[in-house]
């Protein structure tokens, strides 16, 4: 079996888990787990940026509307993952994997390139979530906590989430 062929079937299933990570797993109010930019870091490049944000959008409010209370939080987090993705991608793996629009793997770049990549769209998504979730209200030391912690955990949910979404080159 390819994995291309049933990377839609995963990217449903693992976002159904988010929804249930989300309402049945809260780890306090200072750790969000969500491994939602590892999933938009994983579509495949030969999909447009433009669909790319829309199905983040989509995946974000999905999330948003099912599990958490602020409809548009993750929706609006997940959109600047999506217009990062490529340049992301330029940057860790080459200028030959978008050229080619193949996929990225753990075989072909190794633990520490795709770990980079995924820090970077966590970076982006946790910034911009903390940013619009506090609104101002919380002091920056309890904000800086937040983000630390929270990419930390999500940092190893992602990597499993990468590992189970990317191709296998050995089959």
């Amino acid at each position: 079996m390819r994995m291309n062929q049933h990377f839609g079937i995963l990217y449903v299933l693992l976002l159904i888990c988010q929804i249930v990570l989300c309402n049945f797993s809260p780890l306090g109010p200072y750790i969000m787990l969500t491994v939602l930019p590892a999933m938009i870091l994983c579509i495949p490049l030969k999909i447009s940026t433009a669909a790319c944000m829309l199905i983040a959008f989509g995946s974000g409010l999905a999330v948003d509307w099912l599990s958490e209370g602020i409809v548009g939080l993750n929706a609006a987090s997940l959109i600047p993952v999506a217009l990062a993705r490529k340049p992301i991608a330029r940057i860790f793996f080459g200028e030959d994997l978008l050229a080619r629009k193949d996929s990225f793997s753990f075989n072909k770049y190794g633990a520490a390139k795709i770990s980079a990549a995924i820090l970077s769209v966590l970076t982006i998504f946790l910034a911009i979530y903390i940013f619009l979730d506090g609104a101002g209200t919380r002091p920056a030391w309890v904000n800086l906590a937040y983000f630390g912690a929270s990419l930390v955990c999500n940092w190893i949910l992602c990597l499993i989430v990468t590992n189970i979404l990317t191709p296998d080159d050995r089959k």
